[in-house]
C-alpha cells in the first residue's frame, strides 16, 4: 500500500457518488514527503513519468500499484521485460488494456495504442476541438507503462537475435506518439534498471517531457539489518528523490510496500 493512495480512492469514489466523470487533472499517490504529505502525479499535467532504481529498491511494487488505480478510469497497457522469467514479480493486473511480455508483443502493443491515438488525433480534427477531452464522446485517458525499458527498446550485447527489428518498431512508435500525446490523452511510464542515459529513453525525444522518480535501493538494508529472521521479515523501507515536470527541486518520497 502506497501512502496517499487514498487520496485517490477517494476522488475518484466523490466523482462516482456525484456521477460526473473523474477530472483530468485527478493524479496518483506516489507516496509521502516529509510530515506525510501526499506526492501526487499528475498525468495530466505531469507529462510522462520515468522511474529508475537497482533491483530491490521498489518499482515493481509502485508499478504495480499505480496499474490497479489507474485500470479503473484509464486504459492501461503495459509490457514488462521480465513477466516471462517469473509471473509472481511481473506487473500484471486485472482489467488491463493489453499486455506484453516479449519485445514482439512490445511492438505489437505500440503499434495498436498509435492507431488509437492517430484515431483520436483525426476525430479532434474533424469535430474542431483542442484536446481528447472536449471531444462529443471523449475517450478513456491512455497509460503505457514498459517495464524495462532498455530489455524492450536498446538493441545490445544482451539482446538475442532477430530483436533489434521489433525495438526498432517500438522506439518509432514511440516517437511519433509523444507527439501528440496531450492532444490524444496517453502517458507513458517508463521503469529502468538502468540511469536515465542508459535506459533507452531518448532524451532529445522525452527527456524534457518527463517527470522522474529516483528510488533508492535496499540491498545495503538487508546486509546491515537483515541478517537474522526477525528483521528480514521486516520490509525494507523504500525511498527515491522525485522531480515533477519542470520543477527545480526534488523532493525526498518514501513509499511503503504492500
Amino acid at each position: 500500500m502506497f501512502r496517499g493512495m487514498s487520496i485517490f480512492r477517494q476522488l475518484r469514489a466523490t466523482a462516482s457518488r456525484q456521477d460526473i466523470s473523474v477530472p483530468r487533472e485527478l493524479g496518483f499517490a506516489l507516496g509521502t514527503e516529509q510530515y506525510e504529505v501526499p506526492v501526487i502525479f499528475r498525468p495530466a499535467t505531469d507529462g510522462h513519468l520515468c522511474l529508475t532504481g537497482r533491483p530491490g529498491s521498489g518499482k515493481t511494487v509502485l508499478l504495480r500499484a499505480l496499474a490497479e488505480e489507474a485500470v479503473q478510469v484509464m486504459d492501461v497497457h503495459i509490457a514488462d521485460a521480465w513477466a516471462g522469467h517469473s509471473q509472481a514479480d511481473g506487473v500484471r493486473v486485472d482489467g488491463a488494456a493489453s499486455f506484453a511480455s516479449t519485445v514482439e508483443g512490445c511492438a505489437e502493443m505500440l503499434e495498436a495504442v498509435l492507431a488509437e491515438v492517430r484515431r483520436r488525433v483525426k476525430q479532434c480534427a474533424l469535430e474542431g476541438v483542442s484536446a481528447f477531452d472536449d471531444l462529443a464522446y471523449p475517450p478513456r485517458r491512455i497509460l503505457v507503462i514498459l517495464d524495462d525499458t532498455r530489455h524492450l527498446l536498446v538493441e545490445d550485447e544482451y539482446s538475442p537475435a532477430g530483436d533489434g527489428r521489433p525495438k526498432a518498431r517500438s522506439v518509432e512508435c514511440i516517437r511519433e506518439i509523444v507527439t501528440c500525446a496531450r492532444l490524444a490523452g496517453i502517458t507513458f511510464v517508463f521503469s529502468s534498471q538502468w540511469a536515465l542515459d542508459q535506459s533507452g529513453i531518448s532524451y532529445d525525444v522525452l527527456g524534457a517531457l518527463c517527470s522522474r522518480l529516483e528510488l533508492e535501493s535496499t540491498p545495503s538494508w538487508y546486509y546491515t539489518l537483515g541478517m537474522d529472521d526477525s528483521t528480514r521479515s521486516q520490509p525494507p523501507p523504500r525511498t527515491g528523490i522525485y522531480t515533477s515536470l519542470g520543477a527545480f527541486a526534488s523532493t525526498a518520497v518514501e513509499i511503503e510496500s504492500r
